[in-house]
This record gives C-alpha cells, sequence and structure tokens, in this order.
C-alpha cells in the first residue's frame, strides 16, 4: 500500500514525492474540505482576474488588446469562445427575464411601420415570430460570428497577414463585447422603444472602426469605410437569415 502511495497515479512513475517529477501530479492524499475551498477560491479569484482585465483592455484598448493575444499574450486574458460564452449567458439570463417585452418592443417598431398588412395579420404574424426568435435568441447571436469573422478577414485579416481563424477570434470578442453594451443600452426601451436601437448602432460605428483602427494600423479613413460596410453588409444578411429562418419555421409549423 505504502508503494501505491508512491507512485504517481497519473502516470505511474515511481519514487515520487511531494509532487510527480514526470508530469507534475501531486502526491496521493485524501481530500479534505480544505481542498476544495482553497480550489474554489483559487479558480475564484483567477476567474475575476482574467475577466476583469479583458473587459477592461475591451474597453479602453480593444484592438491592441486582440493584437496582444493574436500575438501569443494570453495568460491574462478570458479566451475569446469563454468570454463569448459568458457575456452570451449574461445576455441570455438578461432576456429570460425581461426578453418577452423588450422583444414584443423591438416588434412594434416594425409593425407600426407596415401599411399593408391588416391589424390582425401583423399581430398574428408579429407574435409567432416574436417567439420564435426569443426562444432562439442564442441561435440568432451565434449566426453574427461567422458572418463578422468573414467580413473582418475580406477587409483587413488577409491584407494583415491573418487567417479566417484569427479574425474569428476578434469577431467573438467583438461579439461579446456588443452583447454586453447590448444588456446596458436595453435599459433604454423603458425610456424610448427605440432609444436601445439607436444606441446599439452608434456604439457599433464607433467601437469597430476604434477596433480595427488598433488592430490593423491601417489609414483612418479607409478605416472607418470599411468597418461601416462590415456593420452594414453582417445587418443586412442577418437580418435577411434571421427573417428566412423565422418564416421556415412559421411554414413548417403551420
Amino acid at each position: 500500500m505504502e508503494e501505491e502511495k508512491n507512485n504517481c497515479p497519473n502516470c505511474g512513475q515511481n519514487e515520487m514525492k511531494n509532487y510527480c517529477p514526470n508530469c507534475g501530479e501531486q502526491r496521493y492524499k485524501r481530500i479534505v474540505m480544505k481542498d476544495i475551498l482553497g480550489d474554489f477560491m483559487s479558480n475564484l479569484f483567477s476567474l475575476e482576474g482574467q475577466v476583469l482585465r479583458t473587459i477592461k483592455d475591451l474597453t479602453i484598448q480593444p484592438g491592441i488588446m486582440i493584437r496582444s493575444y493574436l500575438k501569443g499574450k494570453r495568460k491574462v486574458y478570458y479566451k475569446p469562445f469563454q468570454y463569448y460564452i459568458l457575456a452570451a449567458t449574461l445576455y441570455f439570463i438578461f432576456f429570460f427575464m425581461w426578453g418577452d417585452s423588450f422583444m414584443e418592443m423591438f416588434s412594434n417598431i416594425g409593425a407600426n411601420a407596415n401599411a399593408t398588412a391588416t391589424a390582425e395579420q401583423i399581430n398574428s404574424l408579429q407574435q409567432r415570430m416574436t417567439e420564435f426568435q426569443s426562444e432562439n435568441v442564442r441561435l440568432f447571436n451565434a449566426l453574427q460570428i461567422p458572418l463578422y469573422a468573414w467580413f473582418i478577414w475580406l477587409f483587413f485579416g488577409r491584407k494583415n497577414n491573418y487567417n479566417f481563424t484569427e479574425s474569428m477570434v476578434a469577431s467573438l470578442y467583438l461579439t461579446a463585447q456588443t452583447l454586453l453594451f447590448g444588456i446596458i443600452s436595453s435599459f433604454l426601451v423603458l425610456v424610448n422603444p427605440s432609444a436601445s436601437i439607436i444606441m446599439n448602432i452608434i456604439f457599433a460605428f464607433i467601437y469597430f472602426p476604434w477596433v480595427f483602427k488598433q488592430l490593423y494600423h491601417q489609414k483612418l479613413l479607409p478605416t472607418i469605410l470599411k468597418s461601416w460596410i462590415i456593420i452594414i453588409a453582417v445587418f443586412i444578411l442577418f437580418g435577411i437569415l434571421m427573417a428566412l429562418i423565422s418564416v421556415v419555421w412559421i411554414i413548417i409549423t403551420r
């Protein structure tokens, strides 16, 4: 029994002391409450440090932060996909609590502008689409990631020796930061139904050029124009995909 304790439980290395010289596994010992609490506190503070650093740098120097991550400075930052999952989770929790009201107010903007259909048809279609889009908000938000990644690579990445996957990293960070801002700006809907949409548009048209200017070091005016083209193109394609998926779902489930 003593000999088994001296062997590494992970790789079987003999003559193990406090840690295995081969793989770094800790010497066998019974798990006590102190170990669990220690792991919890360690992970908690590690998470906070990475998340807060990532949020801070994506707020005050986003392009520099993304460039640093792509160039290998990754230990101090939360990984892009994990950061997106964190932002999306907060966003979905928010919409789980308030989503129906906000989606209804957003839909009213488009419904009020439609004068060709009857009020009953509009209300019926609006209700079904609102319900479907609210239930599948995760899918619709995730669709933006590859769309942004492709346009970022097309307009910036390939000319600066960045591949599509690296453009996907930029897209994940940008989308996550947009989701976090969207949570804050959505409260403006309580003041005016269109205020949140306007603030999100202003945020995108300012934030994206700022990111791309820091990240790719291109001239200011071309960076602004290409950034705005990306935003508009993704908005149009995303809207088309969102509408098509919703209509197909309504037809299938009719």
